[in-house]
């Protein structure tokens, strides 16, 4: 728990402020997904994503939020700043630019287990589609998904 305060304050620091640089946004998304699944672990999925729910928390602030996956049906199990999108399979889902991005999320979790993927999302506070890094990590049957906006 001291690192996830740590973390939310090393953040709060630079993120919040809006002064941090691509690769210190970087680096905060993954300690924050790496904090994320270690709670997932830990207190099981029920308790997780009540806990990612919670919003101004460590795990879901502003721009910084977590979404996770099911492998096995491909659906949407939590979106920390969209609901509706819980229940449905998303892999069709297309960016701005066309781009397959939940396919490529899906492809990066089950190949190498974490990785990048970079797309076009709407930003949950200036409801404007903007440029979109997202980190997406595998635990199980499951991945999840933070990222940050340029």
């Amino acid at each position: 728990m001291l690192r996830v305060l740590s973390l939310v304050v090393g953040m709060g620091l630079f993120l919040f402020a809006g002064v941090a640089s691509a690769d210190e946004r970087k680096e905060a998304v993954v300690e924050m997904m790496n904090a994320a699944v270690a709670h997932y672990e830990e207190v099981g999925q029920e308790q997780a994503f009540k806990d990612f729910s919670v919003r101004g928390s460590e795990f879901n602030h502003g721009e910084y939020y977590i979404f996770a996956t099911d492998l096995t049906t491909h659906e949407n199990i939590f979106h920390g700043v969209n609901p509706k999108l819980i229940g449905k399979n998303l892999e069709k889902l297309k960016d701005t630019d066309g781009k397959p991005f939940v396919l490529e999320m899906r492809e990066v979790a089950q190949s190498s287990g974490e990785g990048w993927v970079d797309y076009k999302w709407t930003h949950p506070e200036t409801k404007k589609v903007a440029q979109k890094h997202s980190y997406v990590k595998r635990t199980g049957n499951v991945y999840f998904g933070i990222g940050y906006f340029d």
